[in-house]
């Protein structure tokens, strides 16, 4: 089998969620499927770092000079594929080009854009709204990481469902360990000592942010004054909207605002944190759910959307909506030590459910159909008389 992948997300500068993921499925990949071979497509110019397993998987970057209306993802890949011999083409971002000239699987990790849409890009939503449609219309295969992802294609794109195949996410691996060096570091760096809660915001709604800092002010004052709240993951602008929030609130002395975290401080961040407080308004999986139950920490997280597949009884599930559930949630995390330790153990058991080499399994699977199923599709080969050959 011959794969052609959508690899920017791997080789992008900073890589984010898709790509990190997109990393992992494929080292596994390689594992469970060693006699395939992939040609991983970008548009990085330069040196690329090897950063998927060789010769399983060849980077090769493409370029469309003059690049418009998306005429890389629309023409230039897929015509790239084709004239390569590829198999299956796997795009792998939530989008997919109109045209498909070979088997195509699509990753769909949620339909966000379209449920809450971004007031900042209104253009977005229907833009993604005509890409997943065109994925569960013409492509061979979608994949996704959740039941919950996959029911609303099911609903809400009539995608078929034999044709959607569910491989959730995996966490990175058994957390480091934190050295004396690195704990000051860290807590230099992000000005937090423990205990404290950690808090992934965002300036877009779904993500909780503000209704988090409004619950952490409901704490007990005796409580606020030994426990801290870091908020990671902050352009400047919502760094200056939060705190003046704090402010008014009366809890900027123990609510840390800070920007983007460096990919390599969170394993330490979550580690060091007592608390992982993650009550997302809309999900497609919530890997760092599974990141913290790696770490050992304690979780309090959502009860809609996805959260509840991947969390289990292993973390303190509430209303996202509910700020005094959220205050509630976080001090018997807090106060409970018993109940604290009681969810890490569960948290360390839960993880072991979902496993990297599992989602290359369920992937590959998912590849196989697509090609086997374009192959059943095809009108048969003619001979010269016009009878099957």
């Amino acid at each position: 089998m011959r794969i052609a992948l959508d690899a920017r997300t791997i080789y992008a500068p900073q890589r984010r969620g898709i790509g990190k993921s997109l990393l992992e499925l494929y080292r596994h990949l390689a594992l469970v499927r060693p006699d395939w071979s992939v040609t991983a497509y970008h548009r990085s110019p330069g040196e690329v770092e090897a950063l998927l397993p060789e010769p399983f998987v060849q980077p090769r970057m493409i370029e469309m000079p003059g690049d418009r209306f998306n005429a890389w993802d629309r023409f230039r890949l897929p015509l790239a594929c084709r004239r390569d011999g590829a198999d299956v083409l796997h795009c792998p971002a939530n989008h997919c080009p109109t045209w498909m000239p070979i088997p195509t699987v699509v990753t769909i990790h949620d339909l966000i854009p379209l449920q809450m849409p971004d007031e900042r890009h209104p253009r977005l939503g229907p833009r993604f709204e005509r890409s997943v449609r065109t994925a569960c219309q013409k492509a061979s295969a979608i994949t996704c990481p959740s039941d919950y992802t996959r029911a609303c294609l099911i609903q809400d794109m009539d995608a078929d469902p034999a044709r959607v195949f569910v491989t959730p996410w995996a966490d990175f691996g058994k957390a480091p360990h934190v050295d004396l060096a690195w704990r000051i570091n860290i807590f230099e760096k992000y000005r937090v000592e423990p205990p404290f809660v950690l808090h992934f915001g965002a300036t877009e709604p779904r993500k909780n942010t503000r209704r988090v800092i409004e619950a952490w002010a409901g704490l007990r004052k005796q409580l606020k004054s030994q426990v801290k709240l870091l908020v990671v993951g902050l352009d400047a602008q919502a760094q200056q909207e939060l705190a003046v929030c704090t402010a008014r609130l009366g809890i900027e002395s123990s609510v840390v605002l800070h920007g983007f975290a460096d990919e390599v401080d969170v394993p330490a961040l979550l580690r060091l944190a007592h608390v992982l407080a993650y009550p997302s308004l809309s999900e497609g999986f919530g890997l760092p759910i599974l990141e913290a139950f790696a770490a050992g920490t304690a979780v309090l997280t959502s009860n809609r959307t996805s959260l509840p597949e991947v969390a289990a009884d292993a973390a303190l599930m509430v209303d996202p909506e509910d700020f005094c559930a959220i205050t509630k949630g976080l001090t018997k995390l807090l106060t409970d030590l018993v109940y604290r330790r009681e969810l890490i153990k569960r948290g360390l058991t839960q993880m072991k459910q979902f496993t990297w080499r599992q989602a290359a399994e369920r992937f590959a699977q998912a590849v196989e159909f697509a090609e086997q199923s374009d192959q059943q599709d095809r009108p048969p080969t003619k001979g010269k008389r016009g009878k099957a050959a």
